[in-house]
């Protein structure tokens, strides 16, 4: 594995600064995550309230509103675990850069999900819309073949996710 490391130096050295962005924003996702674990994230329905505050000037679909509605604000406290867990796989899979290609489409659910919850009006829309993209192209890319262990596998096992 430590030979497959280096060699992913070799042959896809040209993914250095894109490497260097997925390690930083694995770095972001993994601050985020331990944050919100170790403040009242998941002890308070913070989550519940900040849905309820965008839910009015939302443009999501009627079926998305429904879902945040009724199924998201009375079920916070799964949600806020799940997201957090999401967030933290996010961080550790960008920052080893193991899994990135599943990790980058959590990121384009999370993303997708978060634009349809604050809606088309908010400050927060070009900032997530970058994450968004940001997602795709570290999944399109592969970004975990430079500086990660998915060069390893990609050697070995071709495939979709590595």
């Amino acid at each position: 594995m430590l030979v497959a490391f280096v060699e992913s130096f070799k042959y896809v050295g040209h993914l250095i600064p894109v490497a260097c962005l997925r390690i930083f924003l694995g770095g972001y996702f993994l601050k985020h995550a331990l944050a919100a674990f170790q403040g009242d994230y998941l002890l308070k329905a913070y989550l519940a309230e900040d849905v309820r505050n965008h839910l009015p000037q939302s443009t999501a679909p009627e079926w998305f509103r429904w879902f945040l509605e009724y199924v998201v604000i009375q079920h916070w406290q799964f949600f806020a675990v799940g997201l957090t867990a999401i967030q933290a796989f996010i961080g550790v899979s960008y920052i080893i850069g193991y899994l990135v290609r599943p990790a980058a489409l959590l990121g384009v659910i999370l993303s997708a999900g978060l634009i349809g919850a604050i809606g088309a009006s908010q400050n927060n829309l070009q900032a997530t819309t970058f994450m968004l993209v940001l997602h795709l192209i570290l999944g399109w890319i592969g970004a975990g073949r430079c500086l990660g262990f998915d060069y390893f596998f990609y050697k070995r096992h071709r495939g979709i996710w590595w």
